[in-house]
């Protein structure tokens, strides 16, 4: 047990792989979900199980597809709740209204996440027309209950230089944080070239820096620590304290590297956290050969190790984006 030494961990749970939307950058291709409210508190009961094993306390961020879409989305996060465990919900907000805004807040919900992928114009040619006023409502029902209310930037080529737009327009609505990460898909399959150059990555990072010196930003994400010269700095946590369960049941060290390591219909979480083979070699990686003279790369450890997947179909190497290394 002496390797499961962690403070909290989280277990990012996709109750429903069905959406309203059809965004460009979506990974989905199958639209199934946790229909039984017995199948969905068995997975709770596991996540339970795993928490008082590691005896470290539980983070439960619930998304989909569209969460909003589940008919028991209030009955599980109310359940997690009474069992401790800390709850978000991740969303497009297109489908909160007044009545959803009430029902989160008497969940208890410590915070709420909503996709804002640049200004109305750019937001609704990549998730559909009509989304950006919907999703602003919902920020708005969000607010008018307390509850909050944190906006995900997905970067990508077309919506690049809207960051410095989002963070004014996010401020002016009362976001209570707003933070950004880069489109991860992978090489072979980014057919309308929606990835990031690391020279593009860098350039809108030195720009989410200046944001960040005005409080309009967060930039706690891999490598963002670099221009912002944060003193906390992220590292992946794929293989550690993170677990993805899918609306099939499949379980992943992180939804954004493409490896199955099991399902929670066969196995149990924990047991799939400690003996699968790919968890293994993710948590005895250790630091890149092309890290390890940098100065941050103890707390570092390589960036993210989804970006290197994605790009060099390696998650041992250093993360291809970063300024600090030779790539």
């Amino acid at each position: 047990m002496e390797n499961f030494n962690y403070t909290d961990f989280t277990l990012q749970w996709h109750i429903t792989h069905r959406c309203n939307l059809r965004c460009k950058h979506c990974y989905q291709d199958d639209y199934s979900a946790f229909e039984d409210f017995e199948d969905a508190k068995n997975v709770l009961d596991q996540y339970c199980t795993l928490l008082k094993t590691y005896n470290c306390k539980g983070r439960l961020n619930i998304t989909g597809g569209e969460p909003l879409t589940h008919p028991h989305l209030f009955n599980i996060l109310r359940l997690a709740r009474s069992r401790g465990i800390r709850t978000g919900v991740l969303t497009n907000g297109t489908l909160i209204g007044d009545w959803d805004a009430r029902k989160l807040k008497a969940c208890n919900v410590d915070y709420v996440q909503i996709s804002l992928d640049g200004m109305e114009k750019v937001h609704d040619s990549i998730r559909g027309k009509g989304s950006f006023k919907k999703a602003v409502s919902g920020i708005y029902a969000l607010k008018s209950h307390g509850i909050f209310t944190s906006i995900s930037f997905t970067a990508q080529n077309n919506n690049l230089f809207e960051l410095k737009k989002l963070a004014r327009f996010c401020k002016l609505l009362g976001a209570d944080k707003l933070w950004f990460d880069r489109v991860i898909i992978p090489a072979d399959e980014d057919k309308d070239d929606l990835t990031l150059s690391a020279e593009s990555f860098q350039k809108l990072c030195r720009t989410a820096a200046r944001l960040n010196r005005k409080g309009r930003v967060f930039c706690g994400r891999s490598l963002q620590f670099i221009p912002c010269k944060n003193k906390v700095i992220y590292h992946c946590a794929a293989g550690e304290n993170l677990l993805i369960v899918l609306a099939n049941g499949d379980v992943m060290p992180c939804r954004r590297l493409p490896f199955i390591i099991g399902n929670v219909k066969q196995s149990s979480l924990l047991s799939l956290h400690q003996s699968s083979p790919i968890m293994n070699e993710l948590r005895n990686t250790g630091i890149p050969d092309g890290c390890k003279e940098c100065t941050y790369s103890a707390l570092c450890r390589g960036g993210s190790k989804c970006v290197s997947y994605a790009k060099k179909h390696r998650f041992d190497i250093p993360d291809p984006d970063c300024k600090l290394i030779n790539n």
